[in-house]
């Protein structure tokens, strides 16, 4: 259980500063929005203290603390800037590590992460960093080397097993993955990584109700695990369940105000409830256009009541609801066993006499209902709601599928090459071949890489090229 109580002067002053501290003192950050403000209110204090000292030893003390602060905070670009002045301090240059893996930087991270193993020290989650930062720059074999090599010591470590699993991922021998995701799992049934892996992969395989399991467990953790967040919202609102996937990409913006990707997702669950909402009105609508439109004959009255509804002309249960009980009584012949008739078989579809007339709900023309049937029971053009409410089922248009490039989240160059191109729908995107791109004039490797593993976020890949 992460502690919620927070005291950022005591957490900076302890002796020696740790990187186990501060995960830690991350982890306590996002556990409340007093917290994360907090930590911002650190920030401008930290920034005030560092102009004004003269002290060069408190500048650069107070100048580490500033660099983690911001990449705690997610400021990454100046949390880089700042770490940057400290290069040759060896604790700064692991956090530096990690913004440069944060920027694909990979060879500089490494650089970083070497940099930072300390004399004397175990260097073994120093070792684990460098072996994600080569399965992240893609030689997943030499990553899973060193991850085999710290296993003998580790093997109880729930993080090396999940950069095991994640290594066999990336080279497609996926049982495997999922037996060491699951082993991560055995040692910290809470590790997000290994939680969210295996979401993704039961998502990616329409295994739905695994991949709700595991997604649900994920966003349990804290800090918010903001790509299961995000994928657990896609998944609700695949099942129509709009009210949840909005709450998800709320829940991403609370931590991350100005997350793209959740501020588009979010706007289309909207859409898509009212969609919703709308469609269910209609079908409702329709539901009850139907039921006015069944015909006396198909119930069982008593002839006495059939001969007189005739001679009214009365012929559908919409033209009884556009009648009084007084209007039917000052018939001839017409008395309270056959006025009794009438409302048993108007009660069973959730009507009354005279309901249209009290009703301010139109019926369009076409209908069929409100036609006039020559003794004036039609001139009212009037509908009525049928009061026997139940589950429509309606179902939400699926809209239209070729989703705008801006939907996924690419570097500024990345986005600017693509529109370069004249790409702007991710159906456009997905039909070119990575050959095609790379032919395109100033379109880097790199940004191939970006467009690769933005798609296989929402299930798509480049074109294969063949037919």
């Amino acid at each position: 259980m992460v502690s919620t109580e927070l005291d950022l002067n005591e957490a900076f002053s302890a002796e020696p500063l740790t990187r186990e501290n501060i995960f830690s003192l991350k982890n306590q950050i996002y556990t409340s929005k007093a917290n994360y403000e907090e930590l911002e209110n650190k920030i401008k204090s930290l920034r005030s203290s560092i102009s004004s000292e003269s002290d060069s030893s408190n500048a650069k003390k107070s100048t580490l603390i500033l660099g983690i602060c911001l990449w705690i905070s997610g400021n990454q670009e100046e949390a880089f800037e700042v770490l940057t002045t400290l290069k040759s301090n060896k604790f700064a240059s692991y956090f530096l590590g990690k913004c440069y893996q944060d920027r694909k930087e990979y060879d500089k991270a490494l650089e970083c992460f070497e940099r930072s193993i300390q004399a004397n020290e175990d260097e073994f989650e120093i070792q684990l960093r460098i072996a994600e930062t080569e399965r992240m720059s893609g030689d997943p074999e030499s990553a899973l080397k060193k991850i085999q090599k710290l296993s003998k010591g580790h093997d109880d470590d729930a993080d090396l097993h999940y950069h095991w699993a994640h290594c066999l991922d990336n080279l497609g021998e996926y049982d495997d993955a999922l037996t060491q995701y699951n082993r991560s799992l055995e040692i910290d049934p809470s590790h997000p990584g290994s939680l969210f892996r295996l979401a993704y992969y039961y998502d990616l395989n329409g295994e739905d109700e695994k991949a709700l399991e595991y997604y649900e467990k994920c966003v349990e953790t804290v800090p918010i695990y903001t790509n299961a967040m995000i994928n657990l919202g896609l998944i609700y609102e695949d099942n129509d369940n709009y009210e949840k996937a909005i709450s998800c990409f709320y829940a991403v913006l609370q931590s991350h105000p100005n997350h793209k990707t959740a501020k588009l997702f979010l706007k289309d669950a909207e859409a898509g409830l009212n969609m919703l909402y709308d469609d269910d009105k209609v079908k409702k609508q329709d539901q009850e256009i139907e039921v006015l439109n069944i015909p006396i004959s198909d119930f069982e009255l008593s002839v006495r009541s059939k001969n007189c509804l005739e001679r009214m002309n009365i012929i559908t249960l919409a033209d009884l609801t556009k009648v009084t009980e007084y209007e039917l009584l000052s018939y001839k012949n017409f008395g309270e066993t056959s006025l009794t008739e009438i409302k048993h078989i108007l009660n069973q579809k959730g009507l009354r006499l005279g309901q249209a007339v009290e009703s301010d709900i139109f019926l369009d023309s076409d209908t069929g209902a409100g036609a006039d049937n020559g003794n004036g029971a039609g001139d009212s053009d009037q509908s009525i709601t049928i009061s026997n409410d139940s589950d429509t089922g309606a179902d939400a248009d699926d809209g239209n599928q070729s989703n705008t490039i801006s939907k996924l989240e690419f570097s500024d160059d990345c986005r600017g090459a693509i529109a370069e191109i004249g790409i702007e729908t991710i159906d456009d995107l997905a039909a070119k071949t990575e050959s095609e791109l790379l032919e395109e004039n100033g379109f880097a490797q790199s940004f191939v890489d970006e467009i690769i593993n933005q798609l296989e976020t929402i299930g798509l890949k480049l074109h294969s090229g063949t037919i």
